[in-house]
């Protein structure tokens, strides 16, 4: 068989970008998952206020950051809820800084991928994209989320202030600052996780 020499030089097929949706409204999905619980009543003021951790548990839950496998977020967000509201993230709290630290390591590793290239792992592409729309903004939110088990009104001064300093640190680096995916990995290793 002959081949000829335009046909033995085409670049193998580009995979087609994910068709990934927004990921699910976390204080919808909290709020739901709450009337299921607690019928007729309002979500209590500590499901109310962790929201951004489990914004995060979820987000690292859909990506396959713990030990289950990636899932479709608009599986995982609901499902999530009904447990979160029960426990307050307890069940999760522990593995948090783990599983976050895998994620930057894992979009650091692969931050010349295309979102294509990822697959169909959603919440890892959405994950990055948040990070590169506000590298220094995201890293603090995550971290301080993650070391204050989304109590974090409650340290706002103190914590978001030293995480976010060493956010700026991590960005005033010209090779860190290059790759959003690195501000995330240097902030989460310079508060000590």
């Amino acid at each position: 068989m002959v081949v000829s020499a335009s046909c033995a030089t085409l670049a193998p097929p580009t995979p087609a970008a994910p068709d990934c949706a927004s990921l699910p409204d976390a204080f919808d999905a909290l709020a739901r998952a709450w009337q299921d619980y607690q019928p007729d009543t309002s979500p209590s003021w500590t499901v109310t206020i962790r929201r951004r951790l489990f914004s995060l548990q979820a987000l690292l839950l859909s990506a396959g950051m713990f030990a289950e496998p990636p899932d479709d977020p608009a599986v995982v967000y609901p499902d999530y809820a009904a447990h979160f509201v029960r426990d307050l993230g307890a069940s999760r709290n522990a593995g948090t800084a783990a599983a976050l630290v895998r994620l930057a390591d894992t979009l650091d590793q692969r931050r010349a991928q295309s979102d294509a290239e990822l697959g169909a792992n959603c919440a890892l592409v959405e994950a990055r994209r948040t990070l590169r729309n506000n590298p220094d903004g995201v890293a603090t939110e995550w971290v301080v989320q993650t070391v204050t088990f989304g109590f974090a009104p409650y340290f706002q001064a103190s914590v978001q202030q030293l995480v976010s300093e060493h956010a700026r640190a991590c960005t005033a680096q010209p090779e860190i600052a290059a790759a959003p995916e690195s501000i995330l990995t240097c902030t989460l290793r310079r508060v000590g996780l």
